[in-house]
């Protein structure tokens, strides 16, 4: 499963349950592009920072590859998203994986090419 910014972030309050989320046989993925938004992000506690990073630092973090770029390309022609977003989903597309999201209405006009899981229906 491909996880969007937000499960990290939810995962770091303690808003969502690591065993429920957090996956026991396969490793879980994110975008580079997620990595990149939750460690970018200027926290006030440097607690929550070391979690997020020891975090990622477990998960399989999928470089931007040229199939990505081009996936993300479509996406942006057309459809209005976000560039985050389409890297995102771009990834979860090219992985073959779902992604794990909170905001499945940013994702849901993008022709159900990628199965949109919402955390708290787990």
């Amino acid at each position: 499963m491909i996880f969007d910014t937000n499960i990290l972030i939810y995962l770091s309050k303690y808003l969502l349950d690591p065993d429920r989320i957090l996956s026991k046989q396969a490793k879980d993925s994110v975008s580079i592009i997620t990595k990149i938004e939750t460690l970018g992000f200027n926290f006030q506690k440097a607690d929550e920072h070391k979690l997020l990073s020891d975090l990622c630092n477990e998960l399989i973090v999928i470089p931007l590859s040229d199939q990505i770029a081009e996936e993300t390309i479509k996406l942006r022609k057309g459809n209005r998203i976000k560039l985050p977003d389409a890297i995102i989903y771009a990834t979860a597309l090219t992985q073959g994986l779902p992604l794990l999201t909170n905001n499945i209405a940013d994702f849901k006009n993008l022709g159900n090419k990628v199965e949109l899981v919402n955390p708290f229906s787990i």
